[in-house]
């Protein structure tokens, strides 16, 4: 059964990548156009379709989704949402707007409240989600004339958001390896007068498990290096815990919760996507 179910979806992956453009010559040429941009994917066999994947037709087992927890598929989460909905008969299933005009409301923020308090910040952000959440830190944070030193395998929201951002010293460090990142700074400093006179900000960021290879982040490694390189305290941290939230620190909190960390780290991402089986992303 699930060799048949791979066939299925290899067939449709097939079909999907022939060439359709040139069958297309009388059709309108918005058609056409369209087709003969697809068909430089197909030609290089890249073209997505999307299908159902076999775990959820019930015929194979789950190796591959983020519903690391199965929390998606408990039916816990649904019936707590429907209880939550119960015990608040006036909330709002639409936001009105935006929340810098209609759309802001008591629950949300009493949410936001609840969880900084879970993971021991000072404030949380609800946003979209944690793609929308990496842009819109590294879009608004970083000021120019601070710096950037990022693991060369963070997420490609954190690309986008930091290619949006007006800091123009974005420096890569080689993966979870807390000596290159002492060698990263070290070159940065030397040429970033402002930095060593603490008088401008070196951004570090990482994210506690990287999902292609489930490597955790030798984080404490990293604060010690980065005090000993910035004496004057200007080092800003900022913590991707997409893949962390739910899986590890004390209920769930992440790592930065389980290392006890939380006051030497100013921002941090989590998503409610993930392990969290719902939707959404929160920075803190």
């Amino acid at each position: 059964m699930m060799g048949d179910d791979f066939l299925a979806s290899r067939a449709d992956w097939i079909k999907a990548q022939k060439r359709r453009a040139p069958q297309m010559k009388d059709a309108p040429a918005f058609c056409r156009n369209l087709e003969e941009a697809l068909d430089l994917r197909r030609v290089e066999h890249s073209m997505f379709t999307c299908s159902t994947p076999a775990w959820k037709l019930g015929t194979s087992y789950d190796f591959s989704s983020n519903d690391t927890l199965s929390l998606a598929r408990s039916g816990e989460i649904r019936r707590a949402f429907l209880d939550e909905l119960d015990r608040h008969p006036d909330f709002l299933m639409h936001s009105g707007g935006s929340r810098v005009m209609d759309g802001n409301y008591p629950y949300i923020e009493q949410v936001e409240a609840e969880i900084a308090a879970f993971h021991g910040a000072e404030t949380a952000l609800i946003v979209g989600s944690g793609y929308e959440a990496n842009l819109a830190i590294f879009a608004a944070v970083p000021r120019p004339g601070d710096a950037i030193l990022y693991d060369e395998l963070v997420h490609a929201s954190t690309h986008e958001g930091m290619a949006a951002c007006p800091v123009q010293c974005r420096v890569q460090f080689r993966h979870n390896d807390a000596d290159a990142l002492r060698e990263a700074m070290a070159n940065v400093l030397d040429t970033q007068p402002q930095i060593v006179d603490g008088s401008r900000s070196l951004f570090i960021v990482v994210e506690s498990v990287y999902s292609m290879d489930g490597d955790v982040c030798p984080l404490l490694e990293m604060l010690e290096v980065a005090g000993e390189m910035c004496p004057k305290g200007n080092t800003v941290f900022i913590v991707d815990e997409a893949h962390a939230t739910g899986n590890m620190g004390p209920k769930g909190a992440g790592l930065v919760s389980q290392l006890g960390v939380e006051k030497q780290i100013a921002i941090r991402l989590h998503t409610c996507g993930k392990a969290l089986a719902s939707t959404g992303g929160e920075e803190e």
